[in-house]
Formats: C-alpha cells, structure tokens, sequence
C-alpha cells in the first residue's frame, strides 16, 4: 500500500513537469531505480518513471517500451532536467518524473550565480557516469523555478520529528512539523510526497490518505510538455556509451 505525505517547504510545479501523458517507446539512461520502477533519462534530459520489474544498472542506455526495459549499451555521460529538492554536504538531491535522484557536485559549472541553484530551480544538468553508477554534475544551468511537486520514495528510517528516505542508496533526511510524529509502520513503505519548494528546509506533514495506488497516473510521465522526445533518443554523452 503507498501512503501519501505532503512535504512543505522543499518543491513544486507539478502538473508543470509532470503531465500525464502516456509514452511511446523510447530510448534513455538510467539515473534512479527504487522499489518496482526505474527511472531513465532521455537525450533531452526528460526524466520518465517506468513501472518494471526490471533492474539495470544506473548509466545503463535503455529501450523502453511499456513496462519492458532491454539494456543496450553504456552511458559515460547524461543529460537531466529535473528539479532541485535540496543539496546536502557533496550531494543534491533532484526530482524529475516522479522520482528522486542523487547527484554528486564535482567541479560545476554553473549559469546563475557562484554559490550555485538552490531548493526549486529547474536545471539543465549535464552528469558523469562513474563505473559504480555514482552521478557527478559537470555542468548545471538553471532554467526556471517551481514552488511544489510530486514524487514517490521509499521510508528507510522514522525519528523524532523526521523521517529518512532512500535515494540512489543516498539517505534524504526530512523534518516533521513540530509535535507531529509518524508511526515506525511506515519504514520500508513506498509513500507520495507532495514537496512544497518555497522554504529552505524541508518539513514533512502527514496527509495520509491510504491506498494511493490509483492515484499516480501514468508513472511514464514526461516533462515540461516536451513529449517529442517518445520517439527515442540517447544519453548526453552522444556517441560515448
């Protein structure tokens, strides 16, 4: 059973990035997998969610067709477009296609300002494949802002006031509004967390509203309307995988 939680002050937009459209088959790189889906990246960056018993290896360039993944090659480098949730020590987590990403910052380059983009920016990133399958930003432009989205996760751990999520192998810890403490039934559960992006840390408030199942759509989604990228595509590193 999913549960659903909204998350205030960490994301936004999503009908925005996130419409729900059904896709065509499509060629991309795997930059997330959690429990029952993957998430790929296509030649533009367009990050969608496949629901799959699958399991390849991130960096992978895929085929998907419908819930089918066929591995046929390699990725060194890979174009995201995604959303900023929030950045933590060399880490910073992103949101695209109802998914949750772990990027590490290495030497970036970035277009808007030094410090770099911050919670709720829409980015362009550009990321190296290491061969354990660890994501390095060389390269970052922000395109927009957006105050809120939704994503899918899986609860590794509830403490006092927080709870931690599983992304890419990396821990998300998110607080809880005061005096409000989730039950430990909860670890080990998918939940939908809807992200408000306007604050500088992420609270989480529980809205839970049981079986969520039918509530996701088409997790295929695309982004930002880009839906011309169905037709295929390769990662960002061009001829390189």
């Amino acid at each position: 059973m999913t549960r659903k939680l909204a998350l205030l002050a960490a994301v936004a937009g999503a009908a925005a990035i996130f419409p729900t459209a059904a896709l065509a088959a499509f060629n991309g790189v795997v930059v997330g997998k959690s429990r029952g889906s993957v998430a790929a990246a296509t030649a533009s960056g367009v990050v969608h969610t496949v629901r799959t018993h699958a399991s390849p290896r991130i960096g992978s360039r895929v085929h998907v067709n419908g819930t089918s993944i066929r591995v046929i090659g390699r990725a060194h480098h890979v174009r995201i477009h995604a959303v900023i949730v929030r950045r933590a020590g060399s880490t910073t987590f992103l949101a695209g296609g109802r998914s949750l990403l772990a990027v590490r910052t290495g030497r970036t380059l970035f277009s808007a300002g030094n410090s770099g983009p911050s919670t709720g920016a829409i980015v362009n990133t550009t990321a190296s494949v290491g061969s354990n399958g660890q994501l390095t930003s060389i390269a970052t432009q922000v395109v927009g802002q957006m105050p809120s989205i939704q994503v899918q996760a899986v609860i590794t751990a509830v403490g006092t006031g927080t709870i931690t999520l599983s992304v890419n192998g990396q821990p998300l810890v998110l607080a809880l509004p005061a005096g409000i403490q989730l039950p430990t039934s909860l670890v080990n559960q998918t939940v939908t967390l809807t992200l408000n992006l306007t604050g500088q840390q992420p609270v989480a408030d529980d809205d839970d509203q049981g079986d969520d199942n039918n509530a996701q759509g088409d997790d295929n989604d695309d982004d930002n309307g880009q839906g011309g990228d169905n037709h295929g595509g390769d990662d960002g590193g061009g001829g390189d995988g």
